[in-house]
């Protein structure tokens, strides 16, 4: 699958940002792409500094708008001390001017320009991951960087990170809950969530082997038959139904990319606990993905 993700891979570089003392439970060669030792950053070392503002930048142009940018101390005390951080990056001196002004590149900055990043930090119980970030510089300047660098990231982050299970927040209108359901089914955790500053979204666990990460970079599609229904991703009534649903007791999968329909984004769900109909398959579909 990779030979698709070439010009991102001739193009740009891996980078990793995680203490010193986490690199060992590193995979620092995800899915054979290998990250260079130089581009292993330590987030204590103060020759960092220049491109972990550079990072903060390209979070602050993804969430901002989203009012959920996130202040220096958030991302040290929150996501470089327990976590780690992968993502792609550029040398300042390849990347065209507008897109240095974009990203508020200083004029005699000439190092690494992180163009993406992953962010997964610990989780109490068992072995997840909480994602913290996922940004990629095409969401804000289509055209920075090669297609597909969302995709490339979320997959190698995955595998470099070690994040075999993840919870994922996120709003039901994000572009990244359909880069999500490309993994497999999201088993929604939470549907309206007051805790959060935005109540429209939606908190899920998610899988990511390398059959996931392989299903990712394919893209693939869901075939019609395993949608029992839809959720209006404007609709915050029906949110706050399904909420009850899930507070409940019943299990509901998010089974695909939300559905471009007029104006209405639709996301596709299965009820695992209530009957799929006559096709076998159909309900094998969600057992095959719970590892």
């Amino acid at each position: 699958m990779l030979r698709y993700y070439r010009k991102i891979i001739d193009s740009c570089e891996p980078f990793v940002i995680a203490r010193e003392a986490v690199w060992p439970s590193l995979d620092l060669a995800p899915m054979g792409l290998a990250i260079p030792p130089e581009n292993v950053l330590d987030p204590q070392r103060v020759k960092n500094g220049a491109f972990l503002k550079l990072a903060e930048r390209l979070d602050e142009l993804t969430y901002g708008p989203l009012a959920l940018r996130m202040p220096s101390w958030v991302f040290y005390d929150c996501a470089l001390v327990p976590g780690a951080v992968f993502g792609y990056a550029r040398r300042a001196a390849e990347l065209a001017p507008w897109a240095r002004k974009t990203l508020a590149v200083p004029d005699d900055y000439d190092g690494l320009v992180p163009l993406s990043m992953f962010v997964a930090i610990p989780m109490a119980h068992r072995e997840a991951r909480l994602v913290f970030t996922l940004a990629s510089i095409n969401q804000v300047a289509p055209g920075a960087a090669p297609e597909g660098l969302w995709r490339l990231t979320l997959a190698a982050g995955t595998a470099a990170l070690d994040a075999s299970v993840m919870v994922v927040a996120t709003q039901w209108r994000s572009s990244q809950l359909g880069l999500y359901a490309n993994l497999g089914p999201l088993r929604i955790l939470t549907a309206w969530t007051p805790a959060h500053d935005i109540w429209a979204t939606l908190t899920f666990s998610v899988a990511a082997d390398d059959a996931a990460r392989e299903r990712l970079l394919r893209g693939d599609l869901i075939p019609p038959w395993v949608v029992d229904r839809y959720l209006d991703a404007d609709d915050t009534h029906a949110m706050r139904a399904l909420q009850a649903e899930i507070e409940a007791g019943r299990e509901v999968w998010i089974v695909g990319p939300p559905e471009i329909r007029g104006a209405e984004t639709r996301v596709p769900l299965t009820d695992r606990g209530v009957a799929v109909g006559p096709s076998a398959e159909k309900g094998d579909f969600v057992r095959r993905f719970q590892g």
